[in-house]
């Protein structure tokens, strides 16, 4: 498993503007064959875990007329692709080296078939079954209703890392969240109580600015109330 599936995954959530994501995967997988057949380098740049590595390669590859000239030719899709790699590295650097540890965990969990392994490991990188039940039991953004799911992101109550191996597909310890949404509720800035109302961490400030308010209802399933109990206790910020 390497970083190029969550490159992708990274590319739909934050970046919608752009008409073909898999695009610029397979871009970065071309310029790695590249520095095997040109540069004699058996490179592949989703291997590289050093950001200094990389923009020193970045700076190799175009020193070569050959791929500048491509580039230019291409639409810069090749420094595009580049760019967005490197964003997307500098934005999760640290982060994906445990999600892969985890995911290795999985694959060697012999208590597991075959079938619940690509099941836990789709639902840790936010696609697959988990992600398909979370748009079925939400419909859209559990807070602003907004309904195109390519903008969404499936996101877990309890942490995928603190959950069992069922509780990490358990379709009611999730919510489907706009980014901003997701990113205010993972880091425990905002919760929600056994009736759905919002509670907002005192440590925010400006809240308003960030599209919320503190009567901000979700609706909560029954099931979903355990692991909402462990999000206040353990999560919120007071």
């Amino acid at each position: 498993m390497s970083f190029r599936i969550f490159f992708q995954k990274w590319l739909i959530e934050n970046k919608p503007q752009l008409a073909r994501p898999d695009r610029y995967p397979n871009t970065i997988t071309t310029i790695s064959n590249h520095f095997k057949k040109s540069f004699n380098k058996a490179i592949n740049l989703y291997e590289i875990r050093n950001l200094k590595d990389l923009l020193l390669l970045k700076d190799e590859y175009f020193s070569n007329d050959e791929f500048f000239q491509k580039n230019k030719r291409g639409n810069r899709m090749y420094s595009r692709s580049w760019d967005l790699y490197i964003e997307f590295f500098v934005t999760n650097e640290g982060k994906l080296d445990d999600t892969l540890d985890q995911i290795n965990q999985i694959n060697n969990d012999k208590t597991l078939t075959n079938l619940e392994k690509e099941s836990l490991i789709l639902s840790r990188i936010g696609q697959g079954k988990f992600r398909d039940q979370l748009i079925d039991l939400w419909k859209g953004c559990a807070i602003s209703k907004f309904e195109d799911s390519k903008f969404l992101i499936a996101s877990h109550i309890k942490p995928w890392k603190k959950s069992t191996n069922q509780e990490k597909i358990d379709k009611y310890n999730g919510l489907l969240l706009l980014p901003t949404y997701d990113k205010l509720f993972d880091l425990g800035f905002i919760s929600f109580d056994d009736n759905g109302k919002i509670i907002i961490s005192k440590l925010l400030n400006s809240f308003e600015k960030l599209g919320i308010d503190n009567n901000i209802m979700i609706d909560v399933k029954n099931n979903n109330k355990k692991y909402l109990k462990y999000h206040r206790e353990k999560l919120l910020k007071e």
